[in-house]
C-alpha cells in the first residue's frame, strides 16, 4: 500500500483531528464524524491500514477464483457477474472495515464539522506522494488503455470483461491523475509570490 492510503480519513482542526468514519453500509447514509487526538488518529490510521492490506488478501482468493464465479448467476453476462461480485465483495471489506474501527469508536466525541467526500479526496491527495498518486494514475491508465487495446485489435477475449476494465480502471486514473494535478497546482499557487 503506498504511504498515506489511510489519509483521506483525516482533517487537521485547530481541536485536534476530524475523523471521517466509514459507516457499516458503504455510502448509504451519512458519514460519522468524530473529534481525535494525535494518539487516537494513531491507533485509528492503523486499523485502517491494516484493513487495507486485508482487503488486497481477500482479493487474490477472489480473482483467483474467476472461473468459479463467471457464471454465478445463470442468465447474467459476464459483466453482470462481476459487478455482481465487485459489488458484495466492495460491500463485505467495507464491513470489514467499520468492525475493526468500531471499538475505538465508542468514546470518541462527535464533530460538529461534516467530513464531505471532496475533504476526503483533498485529504488523501495531501497524505500521499506525488510519486505514489502519479503510479497509482499511470497503473490504472495502462490497465485502460491495454483494454481497449485488445478491444479494438479484435483479440480473442470477452468483450464485456474488457469493456469493464476500461471503464474501471480508465475511472480510477483520471481520480487519481486528478488528485496529483490538484496537488501540483496547489503546491505551484503556493510557491508563486502574489
Amino acid at each position: 500500500m503506498p504511504p498515506g492510503v489511510e489519509g483521506q480519513y483525516f482533517k487537521a482542526v485547530p481541536e485536534g483531528w476530524l475523523f471521517g468514519a466509514p459507516g457499516p453500509w458503504l455510502a448509504f447514509g451519512l458519514r460519522p464524524t468524530y473529534l481525535v487526538t494525535d494518539a487516537q488518529k494513531a491507533a485509528l490510521a492503523a486499523r485502517i491500514r491494516l484493513s487495507r492490506y486485508i482487503r488486497l488478501l481477500l482479493a487474490i482468493p477472489l480473482v483467483a477464483a474467476t472461473p468459479f464465479w463467471m457464471h454465478l448467476v445463470r442468465g447474467l453476462s459476464l459483466f453482470d457477474n462481476t459487478l455482481l461480485i465487485l459489488g458484495l465483495y466492495l460491500l463485505s471489506v467495507h464491513f470489514l472495515e467499520y468492525l475493526m474501527i468500531k471499538r475505538l469508536l465508542t468514546d470518541l466525541p462527535r464533530a460538529a464539522e461534516r467530513m464531505t467526500v471532496a475533504d476526503m479526496l483533498q485529504q488523501q491527495s495531501k497524505a500521499m506522494s506525488i510519486r505514489s498518486q502519479a503510479m497509482l494514475g499511470v497503473f490504472f491508465g495502462l490497465a485502460s488503455a491495454l483494454s481497449l487495446a485488445c478491444l479494438s485489435l479484435g483479440m480473442p477475449v470477452e468483450r464485456d470483461l474488457m469493456h469493464y476494465i476500461a471503464i474501471f480502471s480508465g475511472g480510477l486514473s483520471i481520480l487519481w491523475l486528478g488528485m496529483l494535478m490538484a496537488k501540483l497546482w496547489g503546491s505551484w499557487r503556493s510557491n508563486t509570490p502574489v
